[in-house]
């Protein structure tokens, strides 16, 4: 867009947020590490504004706020890389922050994503994320925004000194910098199989908390990642591609009760993330049940939604579970517009 129309113009950025099965390999002895099974939400979703500004700022909702001052820093990184225009922006609907939503990276990567359209600049989402310093762990989150659906990558390649101290390149993406983004291994539509999005009253796992777990925690045994690449490759991925509900659900429930990185993620979370996970292994409510990343959020399958519902309430009131609702998978990329820069944005669809 021409920069004397682009002044009447910003761009706005939808997308979904990213749930995570597990990480894949924290050993590392076959020469990658981490990779991650993961699927992107419709709800909660991610919405955000970038509009002509003459400085730059950030504004947010609530959830939102939590990453104003990275977006700024991110924001200030790519207007002096791209000689940009100054821009402000607008996080409408913030994605919940440390809950297992991903939104640290998608957060970032999304508004990095539009505001390259606003600064009218070609540039792939992988380098956006290296510039956020994120996907140093994971391509979840830039590959879910050019993709949706449900995705596995490969992880990383480990550097010639891995060996000597592996301890130094295990860690969560926030400390992992941003590296080369992890090959895409599977992308492929999510079935239409409700998504019972679960927030219990737990632990919020991040920053100085959760790098000191990964420092006590990795590596795993070697047997554990191997154990966990074939549950991932062989019957969670192959479930979803072959619309397996039964197959689907065993290799969930695998992945949360069996798996050996997961068990000590649950571990460290709240008496109530644990009631909450043994509730739905014995009861008839919930076929499947996953805790995306560190938690809290837990997401559900069920073909009894009346009966999970009633049980969910009735763990609400017990002081277990603070909110859920019914999502599903969000099976297309981001949606990035242009829209008339208004003073009133209330009045843009």
């Amino acid at each position: 867009m021409a920069e004397s129309i682009s002044k009447e113009w910003g761009v706005r950025i939808r997308t979904g947020c990213r749930v995570s099965y597990t990480l894949i390999d924290l050993n590392g002895e076959s020469g990658r590490r981490n990779g991650m099974a993961s699927m992107a939400l419709r709800s909660p979703g991610l919405e955000a504004v970038v509009l002509p500004s003459d400085v730059n700022k950030v504004e947010a909702d609530e959830n939102g706020s939590a990453h104003v001052a990275a977006v700024t820093g991110l924001l200030e990184r790519l207007q002096e890389a791209w000689q940009g225009p100054p821009a402000r922006v607008v996080i409408r609907k913030g994605l919940p922050p440390h809950t297992g939503f991903g939104s640290g990276t998608t957060t970032a990567v999304a508004i990095g994503r539009a505001y390259a359209q606003f600064a009218d600049r070609s540039v792939a989402v992988a380098d956006i994320a290296r510039a956020a310093g994120r996907a140093g762990t994971s391509g979840a989150s830039p590959n879910l925004i050019e993709r949706g659906g449900f995705l596995v990558d490969g992880g990383h390649l480990n550097p010639d000194d891995f060996g000597e101290d592996p301890k130094r390149y295990l860690v969560p993406t926030r400390y992992a910098g941003g590296g080369k983004r992890p090959p895409v291994l599977i992308s492929a539509p999510f079935p239409s199989w409700p998504v019972l999005v679960i927030i219990p009253n737990g632990n919020q796992m991040h920053g100085e908390v959760e790098r000191q777990f990964f420092a006590r925690t990795l590596p795993i045994p070697a047997e554990e990642a191997r154990r966990t690449a074939h549950a991932v490759l062989m019957n969670l991925a192959t479930a979803v591609l072959e619309s397996d509900y039964t197959a689907f659900c065993r290799a969930v429930n695998f992945l949360t009760y069996e798996s050996y990185f997961k068990r000590k993620q649950i571990d460290m979370q709240s008496a109530q993330v644990k009631f909450l996970l043994e509730e739905a292994r014995r009861g008839p409510e919930i076929d499947a049940i996953a805790m995306s990343s560190e938690g809290p959020m837990c997401y559900a399958f069920t073909r009894r939604p009346q009966d999970a519902v009633r049980r969910l309430t009735e763990l609400r009131g017990e002081g277990v579970v603070r909110e859920f609702w019914f999502s599903g998978a969000r099976n297309v990329p981001a949606s990035v517009d242009w829209i008339p820069a208004l003073e009133d944005q209330t009045l843009v669809d």
